[in-house]
Formats: structure tokens, C-alpha cells, sequence
């Protein structure tokens, strides 16, 4: 009998995380003025994607530095721990089977569609949102479709598609209604953008299925 070596956790999935935790570990000890130029310029603000406001940007180019950049963003150690911890746990399998580039891309993709769900539904609203939970809830869908060989048999699997069904309900309806009631303030609209972004970004990108010869 061989002994079965459980593989390696990739590089990326602790780069990623790390640089994660390094930015916010870098916003943490910058001068307060520094604090407000990077909450400004790099967390999302609906209001300063619309043409009207006093606060849009100058150039259209400068809207990549939230779109992206408020995922490296967070509200404090208990935000920012949550979600390096879950990313970092959710992230292993889909970056074993994608590999790193594409890996990076549902993560990506997951951070940008969550992004635009947010700002559609909050459009030129002062609301501001920041943190990782878009690709965080990208990774999750993503960690879910790779432990079968496609995402439809992944879907197709009760014992797949339950949890990740009660994920979901977690981080979309259940967040959204204790956000709506003032309970507990979190970009759910971002948590449905990610759950969304990172599923169809994996299907995508999924490797083929091998064939079993009998």
C-alpha cells in the first residue's frame, strides 16, 4: 500500500492572502492622512461613478483603483481576519485544479462582478464598501465546483449544492436583511456579485473532465 501525500498548498493562494494582510497592515500604521487618501481613492464609493457628482473622477482610469482596489481594503482585524481565513480555506482546491493564472482570473473575476452588482444597486449613493468578501464568496462557489470534475456535477450533487446553497443564503439573504434592518451594515450586494463573478468565471476556466475507459 503507498502512503498518500496530501498535496501542497499553491504559492499563490499565500501570496494572495499575504498581500491581503500586508495591505491592510500598511493602511494600519500610515498617517491619518494618508488613511483618508487611500479610503478615498481605492474604497468603493457609488457616488464617484456617477458623471454629476462633485467627487467622480477626473480621468476614466482612475476607476480601476477601486474596482480592484478595495478588496486589499478593511474595516478592522476581525474583517480582515474573517476574510484571509476563508479565502485562504476556500481557495486550495480551485487553485490546485486551475492552476495559478487561472486561479488569479476567478478570483478577479469574482472581485470585479461583485463590485458592479454593488455599485448598480447602490448607484450614486454615499454608501462605501471595502474588503475581500466578493472574492472570498467567488472562492467559495469555486471551491465547491472542484471537488467533482465539472461544475454541473457539482451542482448536480446534493451533498455539493446544499452547503453551498446554505452559503449562500447566509452571505446573500440573510447579510442583506440584517444590513437593510441596520443590523449589521456589510455589502451583500458585493457577496452575490462574488458568489455569481466566481462561479461563472470557474465553469469557464474549469479543466476538461477525463473520460474513464472501462
Amino acid at each position: 500500500m503507498e502512503a498518500y501525500e496530501r498535496p501542497r498548498t499553491p504559492l499563490v493562494v499565500w501570496l494572495l492572502t499575504g498581500s491581503i494582510v500586508l495591505a491592510y497592515l500598511a493602511y494600519v500604521f500610515a498617517p491619518a492622512d494618508t488613511q483618508r487618501f487611500i479610503e478615498f481613492t481605492f474604497a468603493l464609493i457609488p457616488e464617484r461613478f456617477h458623471a454629476d457628482s462633485p467627487y467622480r473622477f477626473q480621468h476614466w482610469w482612475e476607476a480601476f483603483g477601486p474596482l480592484l482596489g478595495h478588496t486589499f481594503l478593511h474595516t478592522g482585524w476581525l474583517h480582515l481576519g474573517a476574510n484571509a481565513l476563508f479565502l485562504f480555506g476556500a481557495s486550495r482546491w480551485p487553485a490546485l485544479r486551475l492552476g495559478t493564472a487561472r486561479y488569479l482570473v476567478v478570483y478577479l473575476s469574482a472581485v470585479l462582478t461583485g463590485a458592479a452588482v454593488f455599485l448598480a444597486l447602490n448607484w450614486n449613493a454615499e454608501a462605501v464598501a471595502v474588503g475581500a468578501s466578493g472574492g472570498v464568496c467567488g472562492m467559495i462557489t469555486a471551491f465547491f465546483f472542484s471537488t467533482r470534475r465539472t461544475w454541473r456535477e457539482a451542482l448536480a450533487d446534493p451533498q455539493v449544492r446544499g452547503p453551498l446553497g446554505a452559503l449562500f443564503v447566509l452571505n446573500v439573504v440573510v447579510m442583506g436583511i440584517a444590513s437593510k434592518a441596520g443590523i449589521f451594515p456589510i455589502a451583500w450586494e458585493a457577496h452575490l456579485g462574488g458568489f455569481v463573478g466566481g462561479g461563472v468565471a470557474y465553469a469557464l476556466l474549469q479543466p476538461r473532465a477525463r473520460s474513464v475507459s472501462t
